[in-house]
């Protein structure tokens, strides 16, 4: 275990004799390293309080958790260079999530670092803000309502009735049907290939069989027993619910392939009993005409989204998510404490998520598009 410090934090403040007198006991923090932190643990925290959708990647490896003495949860994060990453949101008991994010703002304080959380969904948000951390709108996330499904629009319908034609169908993949993994793999391999940009680090990057075990593997096969695209799910446990994390799919597949996968996906959840489900975050959709409070920031994030959605097609996506008739939006947002400087804040992010430098992701942009080295 890496003891990180032993700190005064508030528990339950006890009155004592005279006025404004209060017995504050002490209790370390510790930063500590999945081999120190028993899985059994995690899991039981995630299973009370991961409502977030990003909650369960938590148990990815590199990361590190934030616990204190005496509280059940835990802060999952990342640390590099005074930066500190947490990964969506504190998983811990909302009612005492104040004292584990004072400790961490201790530890902050102490080594002099910024911490930033996200994505973040709004119940994470409330819990960060009303103890001391600045937000800022980042995007929205579709969630449907698996207990009340909507019909299918005429545009989808279509799809999955033309994917059927070609012979397609949806299978569950567990562990009696490992046949299929060679062809999952292989699908992995040319997806990062084809990708016009390398792989965003850290949430974004593409790890389907991580964790599997807790997962749900939903395929679309032809009539040869090929895979044409595959979805894995995580839990998202305290809402009873999936968030469907990885889509991958063929580029030759038929048309209507993701169509039949997305909501006969939807359809077997809902009939095994689970109520909610998303497709995450839709970046920088349905950002607000005006912030008061940060109006550069909220103009770079426009031209962000109106001038470079042919880099990361952040309209193309938002309206894939949207296709499927979700029951609400759900607003994401980052969240940070310590980390006044935009454009401090914004390096650390890019730092964090994006493991090459700018001149490496140009050279791969333009290799993409047939640009060649002379």
């Amino acid at each position: 275990m890496n003891l990180a410090h032993a700190r005064k934090v508030q528990l339950e403040p006890v009155k004592a004799s005279g006025p404004n007198l209060f017995l504050v006991p002490e209790q370390p923090y510790a930063i500590v390293d999945a081999e120190d932190f028993p899985l059994a643990k995690r899991l039981a925290a995630l299973e009370k309080w991961g409502d977030g959708t990003h909650s369960f990647l938590s148990l990815y490896p590199g990361i590190k958790y934030f616990t204190v003495a005496g509280l059940d949860g835990y802060i999952p994060l990342t640390i590099s260079n005074n930066f500190i990453l947490m990964v969506g949101q504190p998983v811990c008991d909302p009612d005492k999530s104040h004292i584990m994010i004072g400790a961490l703002q201790d530890f902050a304080d102490d080594s002099k670092s910024t911490v930033a959380a996200i994505p973040v969904g709004e119940s994470g948000k409330d819990m960060l803000v009303s103890s001391g951390f600045k937000s800022f709108y980042v995007g929205r996330e579709p969630i449907y309502d698996l207990r009340n499904l909507a019909k299918p629009g005429k545009s989808i319908r279509l799809a999955v009735n033309r994917a059927k034609r070609n012979g397609l169908r949806l299978v569950q993949y567990g562990d009696h049907s490992d046949k299929y993994r060679p062809q999952m793999d292989g699908l992995c391999r040319k997806w990062q290939d084809g990708r016009e940009l390398p792989a965003m680090g850290f949430l974004f990057e593409l790890r389907p069989f991580e964790a599997k075990k807790y997962k749900k593997y939903f395929l679309v096969v032809d009539s040869q027993d090929s895979v044409q695209a595959f979805l894995a799910c995580s839990p998202i446990y305290a809402k009873n619910g999936w968030y469907l994390e990885d889509l991958i799919r063929n580029d030759a597949a038929p048309n209507g392939t993701t169509e039949l996968l997305v909501t006969g996906t939807m359809e077997m959840l809902a009939q095994e009993g689970y109520e909610m489900a998303t497709l995450g975050l839709a970046p920088l959709a349905g950002l607000p005409a005006r912030d008061v409070e940060r109006p550069f920031l909220n103009m770079i994030l426009h031209f962000v989204f109106e001038h470079l959605s042919c880099i990361y097609h952040f309209k193309a996506l938002e309206h894939f998510k949207g296709k499927f008739k979700p029951a609400s939006w759900e607003g994401n947002y980052l969240c940070h404490y310590r980390g006044d400087n935009r454009l401090v804040l914004v390096g650390n992010l890019i730092n964090a998520f994006m493991p090459y430098d700018i001149n490496t992701m140009i050279r791969h942009k333009l290799s993409k598009w047939g640009w060649r080295k002379k």
